[in-house]
This record gives C-alpha cells, sequence and structure tokens, in this order.
C-alpha cells in the first residue's frame, strides 16, 4: 500500500509546476522520475506500532543525488536543495500519511559523482553529547598551492571570506566586501584562477561549509580520491571534512580540524 498516494499527487504536480517553470519541460520529467523515487523509498522507512500509529524514526535524513556529469549534479542541488525543496515535500508527505516524524527532523541533500543508481539515503539517529565531551576544535586552513600572505589561516569567524584582492569596492568606491585570506594578484598562475569574490566558508555549531560566491573557475573540494564540485551560488554549499583539499580554480587549500 502506498501510504503517500493521495498526498503525493498533490505534492508531485506542485514540484512538476515549479521543475517546469525553472528547468524546462525535459528536465522536470527526469527530476520528477527522481523524485517519485525518493519518495518510494522514504515510504518503506515508516513504522505502524501499538494502536496503529505510524512513526517515521529517523530524525536526520542524508539524500545523496548521484551523476558523473557536473551539470546535472548541479541541477540536482538546484532542484532538491534549493529553498529545502526535498526536505519540505518529504515533511509534507509524512505528515499528511499521518506519520509522527522527530523533534528536529531534518533533510541534508548531497551530490556525488560516483555511487550506485540515481541516488542514495542514508537515515541518521540523534546523538546525544556525553556532557563533558570535549568542545569542537578550531578548523583551519593550510595553504598548498598559490601565493598568500600566510601559509596558515584559523577558521575562528562565523564567515571567512575567500577571493582575490583584500577590499572590494562599488562604483562609489564603498567598500562591499573584504577578504579574509586574500591571494595575491598576479603572483602566479594559480592565483590567477582564484575570483575577487571567489567563496566563502561558514562555521555553524562547530561544523564547516563552504560556498561558492559565483567564481569564474570554480569551486571543488577533493576527498577520499573524488572530487566535488561546490555548486555555484548555493548557500547551503558543501560541508567540510578533515583532511579536505579544497580548489578554488587552481590554487589549493587544505582543511584540517
Amino acid at each position: 500500500m502506498n501510504l503517500f498516494s493521495e498526498i503525493e499527487k498533490t505534492i508531485e504536480r506542485g514540484f512538476r509546476r515549479w521543475t517546469e517553470k525553472m528547468f524546462g519541460p525535459a528536465d522536470s520529467d527526469q527530476l520528477l522520475l527522481v523524485h517519485h523515487a525518493i519518495l518510494e523509498e522514504i515510504q518503506e522507512k515508516v513504522q505502524v506500532v501499538a494502536h496503529g500509529r505510524r512513526i517515521f524514526p529517523f530524525p536526520r535524513v542524508t539524500v545523496t543525488l548521484i551523476s558523473p556529469d557536473a551539470e546535472r549534479r548541479t541541477l540536482y542541488e538546484a532542484a532538491f536543495g534549493g529553498e529545502d525543496r526535498l526536505a519540505n515535500d518529504l515533511r509534507e508527505a509524512l505528515e499528511g500519511a499521518g506519520c509522527e516524524i522527530p523533534r528536529g527532523f531534518a533533510v541534508e541533500v548531497r551530490t556525488s559523482e560516483s555511487g550506485e543508481g540515481n541516488f542514495d539515503i542514508e537515515y541518521g539517529v540523534e546523538v546525544k553529547e556525553a556532557p563533558d565531551k570535549a568542545p569542537a576544535s578550531v578548523g583551519r586552513l593550510l595553504l598548498f598551492k598559490g601565493k598568500t600572505a600566510k601559509d596558515e589561516y584559523l577558521l575562528d569567524k562565523a564567515r571567512t571570506n575567500l577571493g582575490r584582492m583584500e577590499e572590494l569596492m562599488d562604483a562609489d568606491q564603498r567598500v562591499v566586501r573584504r577578504n579574509d585570506v586574500v591571494f595575491e594578484e598576479g603572483a602566479d598562475d594559480a592565483s590567477g584562477t582564484v575570483s575577487r569574490k571567489h567563496a566563502h566558508i561558514r562555521r555553524d555549531a562547530g561544523e564547516y561549509r563552504i560556498c561558492d560566491d559565483g567564481s569564474e573557475f570554480g569551486t571543488r573540494v577533493f576527498r577520499d580520491g573524488r572530487s566535488i564540485e561546490v555548486p555555484s551560488g548555493n548557500r547551503r554549499g558543501e560541508k567540510l571534512r578533515d583532511g579536505d583539499e579544497i580548489y578554488l580554480g587552481r590554487a589549493c587549500l587544505r582543511f584540517e580540524q
């Protein structure tokens, strides 16, 4: 029995209208197939307990959308991660089917260039920290390739801007952005591929995410032998892990925590 049969029709009609408007009918058809398959897999995790109550026992769901094609991954990120679209649809489907969901229910959307099928779903449970657990360590960046004023930068601010030129001005010569990690203009070929307003790293509750700010040559994270593209302009960005190599164009920084 499809628990989502009625509510799913409404959700998918809205998803189709939105994707057709944003990406066109051809891409909308493909995205709808993936969207439908994700909902079908999620509903299989619903449990029926005493007195017929339906519960979804996982407070955290991570959906990784898979494609070797960079443009397709960018499309996935925009369609499913933009404006928390998939998270909102999953919540609506579960609640519409009468399922109880855990407090703090959250959905994270990622992309990967390798894997089986079109997507992979991981289900996580809430882990309560021990009272004496040490606070998360402050991250840092180590320069690998390119030219900056220092070889190491602490990520102790809520936001750290990366780019070329220390200050960016508007037409009225007002400062609109200050970069914390500054690659020297004309210093070498690698530094020349860093945009003036290239990317930023956001710190939130000890977690770090890198976001591309519309750079010309792109931002990538190299991890475990694979390259992960950071979608341009996406506010969620990519969560950083210890040992990640961050490529800003051809310039490179190593993230450690």
